[in-house]
């Protein structure tokens, strides 16, 4: 087996577990015998633990001895109440070790890599290295910069509309345009919404396809006066799909006692110039409670406010044929634009056709 075949595997692994592996990032290890045979793999596992090395060495029935491990990121060095990952693979007599990318933890950061080389380990870093930085790049962003990658998806029509004035938005995109937003859904860890999505849509805000259900994401609302329903459909099962609530400070509102009672958690959040809650200090408390991935799914202003404040890293765009027209709602508010030198600006990653509706993918 090629060795970028092979690490194309652990990558290819190592997406299946974005959603699912926060706190920790979601690693794919592939493992090679000594003639270059795939013999074993694994990724990271729900909830981060056990790590992908151990997942891929505990698949083996054949012996590694000699062998060739692929990771697509640096094998951790720090070790809690069992062996790090490069203790592992020392003890499992593998000689050469290909890591796409270093770990910017600083208890890993270049000792992974140095704990295998002292013992006599060819180590190579940087193979698909970019790959493998898209796919953690929520990880490196909650590492680097204290925040998650966050992600914005909007449905519209082909004149940028999410709604008619009156707010009927069921359905402008087709079924599998919705579908694929799903998916998106399973593999972020968060999905944050403001109020008004969810009193005029009453949505669960989960993962409605076969088999992934269980990886709806935890859902953040943007509630400032705490107007949400207790009858809302995202207050149900609760215990299962947690539910974070972003508030203004020192809010009295006796619903609180109510919202904590049911098992929510509100996050209180200052005010920004424009008596706006400040959405970054939110995203900051979310990634130091270790979500990496956000999906932002509205509504317009919220949108506005995120890239307004250059908080937008990646957009997803499902673009219908239907036109709604200048009275129908935009995908985007107004955040303040004076000169079109300072609008945002993103770069096309991607565009297909899905059924009878255009994705595009944007990134910042």
């Amino acid at each position: 087996m090629r060795l970028e075949v092979a690490m194309r595997s652990a990558l290819s692994l190592a997406r299946h577990g974005l959603g699912v592996c926060y706190p920790n990032p979601s690693v794919g290890c592939v493992i090679l015998d000594i003639s270059n045979n795939l013999i074993g793999s694994g990724r990271t596992s729900d909830g981060g633990r056990p790590h992908a090395e151990f997942n891929a060495l505990s698949s083996l029935d054949v012996n590694p001895i000699g062998g060739t491990a692929l990771v697509t990121l640096e094998p951790c060095a720090h070790k809690d109440q069992t062996f790090s990952c490069a203790e592992l693979l020392v003890k499992s007599g593998i000689k050469n070790v290909f890591i796409a990318i270093l770990d910017p933890d600083k208890r890993t950061a270049g000792k992974g890599v140095k704990l295998l080389q002292d013992v006599g380990i060819n180590v190579e870093v940087g193979l698909c290295k970019d790959e493998a930085y898209e796919i953690n790049k929520g990880y490196f962003l909650r590492i680097k910069k204290k925040l998650p990658l966050v992600t914005l998806k909007i449905a519209s029509s082909m004149d940028g509309k999410i709604a008619t004035k009156h707010r009927e938005s069921k359905w402008i995109t087709g079924k599998l345009a919705r579908n694929h937003g799903h998916l998106l859904r399973a593999n972020h860890d968060a999905i944050l919404v403001g109020i008004n999505t969810i009193i005029s849509d009453n949505s669960k805000l989960n993962c409605r396809l076969n088999g992934l259900i269980k990886q709806s994401p935890v859902k953040v609302i943007v509630d400032s006066k705490l107007s949400i329903p207790l009858s809302a459909n995202v207050l149900k099962k609760i215990n299962r799909y947690p539910v974070i609530i972003w508030t203004q400070k020192n809010i009295r509102d006796v619903k609180k006692r109510k919202l904590l009672d049911l098992g929510v958690n509100i996050k209180e959040l200052p005010k920004n110039n424009k008596n706006q809650l400040n959405l970054k200090f939110g995203l900051e408390d979310l990634a130091k409670k270790g979500y990496t991935r956000v999906l932002v799914e509205g509504g317009s202003e919220i949108s506005a406010s995120l890239l307004s404040k250059n908080l937008v890293n990646n957009i997803f765009l499902y673009r219908s044929g239907m036109i709604i027209g200048g009275d129908g709602l935009s995908s985007i508010a107004s955040y303040g634009l004076k000169d079109l030198k300072l609008a945002k600006n993103f770069n096309i990653i991607s565009s297909k056709i899905i059924d009878n509706d255009l994705l595009e993918e944007w990134q910042r």
